[in-house]
């Protein structure tokens, strides 16, 4: 069991007292014949004032003689000239309940009451008032005095003895506050397809331990046995009001169904469909209901697959040498957030009608521009023999696979072609090539006939080559300086069409000539283009095998008139070696 807690500081009898021995009333003097002229004048006036006080005292004794003194109280209850048995009823009945309950008053419930044992409290009403008989009756004679003196001129006042354990109750408060304690319910606007539907607020409360413990230990030390239930109640952020008015704002927005129309159609929208759509946030204590543009725009996919369609480009249909224009078409398309911010606008003011707004969508690339820059003429073609290099399988297979890939290719005025861009992505036969100088096998064998076959070709369309790079040698399926070699990732073959118009690329393979062909389609631009190549020198490196040197002229001419003359490029080839089984990879492949 704990020790008793005192709630108050005791005064007068439970005080400390002072130690110590009385000085004398006088005092000697320096000399003895003037201390004992003193002595002479003070005895008899002092021998009196010690009668009266021993009067005085007997008087006293005989007035309270088995009974409490004047002035002495227990709490608030007085208990002054009460014999012991009667100061012990007095407190018994005044603190009769406290003995018994404890009760907490306040909170939700109102009260509250429990056993004092329970609360940790047990009163010792026989000690109580044994100390409250003690005053003035134990200590020395001036603590007698002075405790007698205090109580019939004032008050002194005895803490009850108390066994109070405070861990006790603060257990029984805290399992009070388990029950009583929750937050506060925040209201709610909940739609429910059509309807609005309200969950109402809710107070909360919060129990306020501590406090309700100080107010348990003021009633232990008067002996009420009633202490007050101390705890806050916790306002919700969102009350009921305010989710009404929000609800009746959903509710507006809610009442019919909406009308949308463009060029004298009509689709309606269901109130289920709104309430879907609507949008009810809770942020500083406010609702606000809103549109969810998304769910709406999901809730309208119908209007918008009946008028949204993409435009539709003109093209070309090639079979065989003819070309045939693909008619275009406008597309048009919902402006989505004119519409939707109308909707959201005027919804919650009761507009029930709106009118669709659309843009029209043109193409690029009109059925009329797609005519004019039609193309109508053969403007160069190209051919390069295989047979005299290599005509395994494999290797014309590769040049099938890649000349088909070039086939059908077109290209609008200013695109640029990059060979890499549509041969690359594809798979080949691995086949004779040539690395370093030396022939060996390797992966995409033919690839450099199809490049340079399609290169000469555009040359003699007039079209501006932006990229082409040299093999390392000579070979026998053209001729040097027409040459273009390529390989992924490094070297590419490309031009740009500076026609006037589209061009059609067509390449192919003829099996039963052993030829790649080249041919380029366009409108007539004027341009003749005539190609020719020179050996200029021709050496020998520092192992004496023959390095030759080729100059590439070309002379453009337009409408007749000679706009180019001259020097087109200047390549350099060594000799071709015999095949090395550990010859590395190079950059200048040759195929």
């Amino acid at each position: 069991m704990e020790a008793g807690l005192s709630l108050k500081r005791v005064a007068g009898r439970d005080a400390p007292r002072r130690g110590g021995r009385d000085d004398a009333p006088w005092e000697r003097g320096s000399s003895g014949r003037a201390g004992t002229g003193g002595a002479r004048r003070f005895v008899g006036p002092f021998i009196i004032a010690l009668a009266a006080v021993a009067v005085l005292v007997a008087l006293d004794y005989w007035m309270n003689a088995g009974r409490i003194y004047r002035g002495v109280e227990v709490g608030d209850v007085a208990l002054g000239g009460k014999t012991p048995e009667e100061a012990r009823e007095i407190v018994l009945r005044r603190a009769e309940g406290a003995l018994e309950r404890v009760e907490l008053r306040g909170g939700p419930e109102g009260e509250i009451s429990f056993d004092a044992r329970r609360m940790g409290i047990d009163y010792k009403v026989r000690e109580t008032v044994q100390a409250a008989y003690a005053v003035g009756r134990e200590g020395n004679l001036l603590e007698r005095l002075g405790e007698r003196l205090r109580a019939a001129y004032g008050t002194v006042q005895i803490e009850p003895r108390v066994d109070y354990r405070p861990s006790v109750a603060r257990q029984r408060i805290e399992e009070v506050a388990s029950r009583l304690d929750r937050p506060p319910r925040q209201a709610e606007v909940n739609v429910y397809g059509s309807e609005v539907d309200v969950v109402g607020s809710r107070e909360g409360y919060r129990v306020d331990v501590e406090a309700t413990m100080r107010s348990v230990g003021e009633a232990v030390e008067d002996m009420s046995g009633e202490a007050r239930l101390v705890g806050r109640v916790l306002e919700p952020e969102y009350t009921t009001a305010e989710a009404e008015r929000a609800a009746e704002r959903a509710r507006r927005a809610l009442d019919g169904e909406l009308v949308l129309t463009y060029e004298g159609r009509r689709w309606t929208v269901s109130p289920a469909a709104i309430g879907d759509s609507l949008d009810i946030t809770a942020r500083d204590g406010e609702f606000r209901v809103g549109v969810d543009r998304d769910r709406l725009r999901e809730n309208l996919s119908g209007v918008y697959a009946a008028i949204n369609q993409e435009p539709v480009e003109a093209g070309y249909e090639i079979s065989g040498e003819q070309i045939t224009v693909t008619p275009s078409r406008t597309g048009r398309a919902i402006q989505d957030e004119k519409l939707l911010g109308a909707i959201e606008e005027g919804i919650f003011e009761g507009r029930r009608e709106y009118r669709i707004p659309v843009a029209v969508d043109r193409p690029e690339l009109t059925t009329a521009e797609a005519e004019r820059l039609k193309p109508t003429d053969l403007l160069a073609t190209y051919q390069t023999n295989y047979l005299t290099y290599d005509d395994s399988p494999g290797r014309v297979e590769n040049l099938e696979i890649a000349s088909e890939a070039v086939d059908g290719t077109l290209l609008a005025p200013g695109e640029v072609f990059s060979f890499n861009e549509l041969a690359a992505p594809l798979d080949y036969h691995d086949t004779k090539v040539i690395i370093n100088g030396r022939v060996d096998t390797a992966e995409g064998g033919g690839l450099c006939q199809v490049s340079s076959t399609l290169y000469m070709a555009a040359n003699l369309a007039g079209l501006d080559v932006i990229e082409r790079h040299p093999h390392y040698a000579e070979l026998p399926y053209i001729r040097p300086g027409f040459d273009a070699t390529v390989w992924f990732g490094a070297l590419d073959m490309k031009f740009k069409n500076t026609s006037p118009g589209y061009i059609l690329i067509r390449e192919w393979v003829d099996r039963s000539t052993g030829t790649v062909n080249a041919a380029i389609y366009g409108r007539p631009s004027g341009i003749e283009v005539d190609m020719r190549s020179e050996k200029v020198s021709e050496t020998v490196d520092e192992e004496g095998n023959p390095v030759t040197t080729w100059i590439t002229y070309q002379t453009v001419r337009k409408n007749g008139e000679v706009v180019f003359d001259g020097v087109l490029h200047k390549d350099v080839y060594k000799y071709l070696k015999p095949a090395a089984p550990d010859a590395p990879y190079d950059e200048r492949p040759v195929n």
